[in-house]
């Protein structure tokens, strides 16, 4: 993916791989008793893809290395955060109920995090409930590279931290999954693409696969802060937990809850929205999908008697915000009805065994129409 300035746009590097990196060269100094100069603190990280990727250290003596997260050119809270391991002898014995015991060859590895790093308390999740929040991928790679490095008998404890976590992890959706005290270990690859779209639909499906652990059968999907704080106060009877921003991947997120077993998607939105969905565009990104104004006329077609001047003006429109401009008040609610019909019929496309509702805010965030509508009034 291209910079602005035309320059490639940095791949980074996971929490998880910072972890194993640190760990791995933590124990590789204790062992061979050598504290590294300035010069030398770089370590060539096994990734799961097979290749070795050398990561720049902050600091590496004997039993403690340190690491500052590169997250590449991708937008992330944890980016420049000081990641620190500390390794020693241990006896398995001294494991506690929230660490990890893992076997590398006929020798176990205590992971235990000592501050910065949450606990899982719900499940559903990567990590495992009631232990530290350092998902499946990362414990991999670092039991991968202790092995690499040449661990494989005895027991060692490798405590893990994260410097200003907990501060991070408000940034995070770690409260809303049940995460508390701290930010997660993630990564699957090791490696952060930027701008990762991979990224944010894994994220949606987490936290829709989290409100169904929780016993919901209705989410709210919001397309993004206006529409979610909008939604919240149209359905107050609802936590918190069961809305999400889902940003442009309506497919996507409509997939994740058909697969989680919810029952009822709600998916709140504005108009602009709302008519690529019933075009039946399962991305929605304006980079990638412009407005489809014949099907804006084709529709407005239905509910009123056009003229020439006005078609012409709704065809140079470049938003659909400027299109409704062209359209009388009297005819918006049932040109915006009639869009709902299509989008609920092409999201039957995506997720046939799922019900979905709409909830559609004007772009001020003023409520305008539900549907299919309720059985009773719905007041905010």
């Amino acid at each position: 993916m291209p910079a602005a300035s035309g320059q490639p746009l940095r791949y980074g590097y996971s929490t998880g791989a910072c972890a194993a990196a640190a760990i791995s060269a933590a124990w590789q100094a204790l062992e061979d008793g050598l504290t590294r100069t300035a010069s030398a603190l770089s370590y060539p990280l096994l990734f799961p893809d097979g290749l070795r990727r050398t990561l720049p250290l902050a600091s590496w003596q004997p039993g403690i290395a340190s690491i500052v997260k590169d997250g590449g050119d991708d937008p992330d809270c944890t980016h420049g955060a000081l990641i620190r391991a500390t390794v020693r002898p241990a006896a398995p014995h001294e494991a506690e109920p929230h660490d990890y015991l893992l076997s590398i060859g006929s020798g176990s590895l205590i992971l235990r995090a000592s501050g910065g790093i949450g606990l899982c308390t719900l499940p559903g999740l990567d990590c495992e409930q009631n232990r530290w929040a350092i998902n499946a991928g990362p414990r991999r790679m670092i039991a991968d590279n202790l092995r690499a490095a040449g661990y494989s008998c005895g027991c060692i404890l490798a405590e893990l931290s994260i410097e200003r976590g907990e501060e991070l992890a408000a940034k995070t959706l770690n409260s809303r999954l049940g995460i508390v005290g701290g930010l997660s270990v993630l990564g699957t690859t090791g490696v952060v693409r930027p701008f990762s779209h991979e990224a944010y639909i894994a994220t949606i499906r987490i936290c829709t696969r989290s409100a169904a652990l929780r016993g919901a059968d209705t989410v709210v999907y919001c397309t993004g802060g206006r529409t979610q704080t909008a939604a919240q106060a149209r359905l107050p009877h609802l936590p918190p937990e069961n809305f999400t921003c889902i940003g442009d991947f309506i497919a996507d997120s409509l997939a994740a809850a058909e697969q989680s077993g919810i029952r009822t998607a709600v998916v709140a939105c504005m108009p602009g929205k709302l008519c690529k969905y019933a075009a039946g565009y399962a991305n929605t990104h304006a980079h990638r999908k412009e407005q489809d104004m014949q099907l804006f006329l084709a529709t407005l077609r239905r509910h009123h008697r056009t003229t020439a001047e006005q078609e012409r003006a709704i065809l140079s429109c470049a938003s659909v915000r400027q299109a409704l401009a062209c359209v009388s008040l009297q005819d918006r609610l049932p040109l915006l009805a009639d869009f709902c019909e299509q989008a609920s019929a092409c999201f039957a496309l995506h997720a046939p065994a799922l019900r979905t509702r709409l909830l559609v805010f004007d772009f001020d965030g003023t409520f305008l129409l539900e549907h299919p509508a309720p059985a009773e009034p719905c007041h905010p």
